[in-house]
């Protein structure tokens, strides 16, 4: 029984809907809090931890956006370490991107129905029970297909994207500067330091990626909408940072809503409304970006037969809906028992490293390995470029592997332990699958 007949997802996300779907992803609630809480550490210089974060996110903007205008098909992440290295390395980039960013689930919709006690302060005491209803409902939406749920995640992105601009502006237009001087006042080091945290709140660049095979114009929207995002992103991040320091001195931003708390210096007291509303937007929008590449990852699994290809079924909206439900189910197990997950976010943070490198590694030899593909892309790195940026990636996502297990090194050593299931679990299926007479890597490179 081999899985010949492949399903084609339609391409209908525009560039427009790409920046948003991106954008929406790399950028969740944290953005109101996280740059106050780093200003407390590091001093009024957080900005250039975000800078510094920025550019080694950069050498991985190069890298995904050439892997998605070689390979415009959904899962282009997996079909790259596949065909370019074999199928256990894709099976582990799969592996390690569905691990760390299924600890999203709990945070996203949990944070997002705290802030929506903001509105409705009943919901707190049924936190658990809501953030259930988000996931279920964020599955819902894209079951309609990717026209309804890219069209309300353009509209929060706009609304996110709005408050950034009027908080942003607020604060360099009612700016104390004062609040600048000193600007290390604990020195260099814990800025650089800082940009470890900052790198993590960059990650989700690779998630438009997994959408490759479902967005216009492949070969010039891919490039455009990395490289776009971004731009927004590290602009809404230094924003945030300038704002929250020029509005108040660092040590009065420790506080859990760093962000409503200097607003309400220079905004009316209905502005805050608009930046809890802003953070539910925010988690929401990572929350469904995720969903939505999770689903296509699953999709390619079970197209190239590594899981059962029931999975790659498709309904009437051109949606994944076996792979929605698994998430959906997946989901809600994550929240029920988020108590304890939500322990282990640096679990998360050491994969999202890991899939990094997995990528720059295996882009290495995406010009071997697609020769056809290479040649007709658009874009295209090409002489000193192609090597520059995947080694730079590679050095830079090492760096920051190696400074997480000197961290964290009892969590750090779960994660590690944890990749060897997964090469277990695709040896098991590779047995079964032969003992019915197909073979899987046969079945990978028809796919490819």
């Amino acid at each position: 029984m081999s899985n010949t007949n492949h399903t084609e997802l339609k391409r209908n996300i525009s560039l427009f809907a790409a920046v948003c779907m991106m954008t929406g992803c790399i950028v969740g609630a944290s953005v109101f809090v996280v740059p106050g809480e780093l200003a407390v550490s590091v001093g009024p210089a957080a900005w250039l931890s975000y800078g510094i974060g920025a550019v080694l996110m950069f050498f991985n903007c190069f890298i995904f956006a050439q892997v998605g205008a070689i390979l415009p098909v959904s899962g282009a992440n997996y079909m790259l370490c596949t065909g370019a290295v074999n199928g256990a390395w894709g099976f582990l980039y799969v592996w390690g991107f569905l691990l760390s960013n299924s600890f999203l689930f709990p945070i996203m919709s949990r944070t997002a129905a705290t802030y929506l006690a903001i509105f409705v302060p009943a919901i707190g005491s049924h936190v658990t029970l809501v953030a259930v209803a988000i996931i279920l409902f964020t599955v819902c939406i894209n079951l309609l297909g990717t026209n309804v749920s890219t069209s309300i995640q353009n509209g929060c992105v706009i609304l996110l994207i709005t408050v950034v601009i009027i908080f942003s502006g607020g604060g360099v237009t009612h700016a104390d500067w004062s609040h600048f001087s000193p600007m290390f006042p604990t020195g260099v080091m814990p800025v650089v330091l800082g940009a470890i945290s900052t790198y993590y709140a960059f990650a989700g660049v690779n998630c438009i990626i997994e959408l490759s095979g479902e967005i216009k114009n492949p070969g010039r929207n891919i490039p455009l909408t990395v490289f776009i995002s971004f731009g927004i992103v590290v602009v809404m991040y230094i924003g945030m940072c300038v704002g929250l320091v020029a509005l108040l001195p660092t040590h009065e931003l420790a506080v859990a809503t760093p962000a409503v708390t200097a607003a309400e210096t220079i905004f009316p007291k209905w502005f805050s409304y608009f930046v809890a509303l802003a953070s539910v937007a925010a988690c929401w929008t990572t929350l469904n970006s995720i969903i939505a590449a999770m689903a296509r990852l699953l999709f390619m699994l079970g197209e190239t037969s590594v899981l059962p290809p029931v999975i790659a079924k498709t309904n009437k909206n051109g949606a994944p809906y076996v792979s929605y439900l698994c998430l959906a189910v997946m989901g809600i197990l994550m929240v029920l028992f988020s108590v304890t997950v939500m322990q282990y976010v640096n679990i998360s943070s050491f994969y999202l490293l890991f899939i990094a490198f997995l990528v720059a590694f295996s882009s290495l030899r995406i010009k071997s390995a697609f020769p056809e593909r290479y040649e007709a892309s658009e874009y295209k790195l090409k002489g000193f470029w192609f090597y520059l940026w995947p080694s730079l990636a590679i050095i830079s996502g090492l760096f920051f592997m190696f400074l997480q297990i000197k961290e964290d090194p009892f969590m750090t050593g779960v994660s590690i332990v944890l990749l060897p299931v997964g090469l277990l679990f695709y040896h098991l299926r590779k047995v079964r699958l032969r003992a019915n007479g197909i073979d899987l890597d046969e079945e990978l490179k028809k796919r490819l």
